[in-house]
């Protein structure tokens, strides 16, 4: 068996990710955290695990879908086949910031997707010069029931299509809504101003992860939209 756990809600998702650890671990199971490569070995495992101790294991392990291919007959594709349809083994994976729809898994695994709210894509819509007061409304409303974390990669992600779109590398999968929205949302941006918007949110990353600033994310994201917006 196998369930994937997805949705552009990583926030969200990867909590739900660590919840069913702590909750197989609270049932008795062995839980063991493998990485992609090493899933063709779980067949020896389970082998050992019920000649030596006859204990229920569950294998947890994340981003799978990045080593399949829609196109490609890999080995992995055939692995995870197998373990969809073997009833005995239990496999769970975390999918960071990726939605169901594109995911390359075989049918008959389970999937468990996290979306985000629609109060997100209201603070995307409102990114852009001009809008400063109205962004930074619903930053603070939004920022009351949502993780900051969550919000900054939302953000980043935001930035990081208008500036593909602005180079012109419109991604094939998006509906014709989608490419008008971001037509008029590019069309408020120079390309410049956007590439250096993008870069101080890696910054910003970055002295978070080394707690090299007195500012929270939330902080950050309104000094930057204060000197961008």
């Amino acid at each position: 068996m196998l369930t994937i756990i997805c949705g552009e809600d990583s926030v969200s998702s990867f909590d739900y990710y660590s919840s069913l650890k702590k909750e197989y671990k609270n049932q008795s199971y062995e839980v063991k955290d493998i990485n992609a490569n090493d899933l063709e070995d779980i067949s020896l495992w389970m082998g050992e695990s019920q000649l030596l101790f006859a204990q229920k294991q569950v294998f947890f392990t994340q981003n799978l879908n990045k080593k399949l291919s829609r196109k490609l007959n890999l080995k992995i594709n055939k692995i995870i086949s197998e373990i969809i349809k073997d009833k005995k083994t239990e496999v769970i994976t975390w999918e960071e910031f990726i939605s169901s729809r594109n995911l390359k898994f075989p049918k008959g695994a389970t999937i468990k997707e996290f979306k985000p709210q629609e109060n997100i894509f209201k603070l995307q819509d409102a990114l852009y010069p001009g809008n400063l007061k109205n962004f930074l409304a619903i930053l603070n409303n939004l920022s009351e029931s949502t993780d900051e974390n969550f919000i900054f990669l939302m953000l980043a992600q935001h930035l990081k299509n208008l500036i593909n779109f602005k180079s012109g590398k419109t991604d094939k999968k998006l509906q014709k809504w989608q490419i008008y929205k971001l037509k008029n949302l590019a069309d408020k941006w120079s390309l410049n101003r956007l590439l250096n918007f993008y870069d101080s949110f890696y910054k910003i990353d970055l002295q978070q992860k080394t707690s090299n600033t007195p500012f929270s994310i939330k902080n950050s994201l309104e000094l930057l939209a204060l000197y961008y917006l």
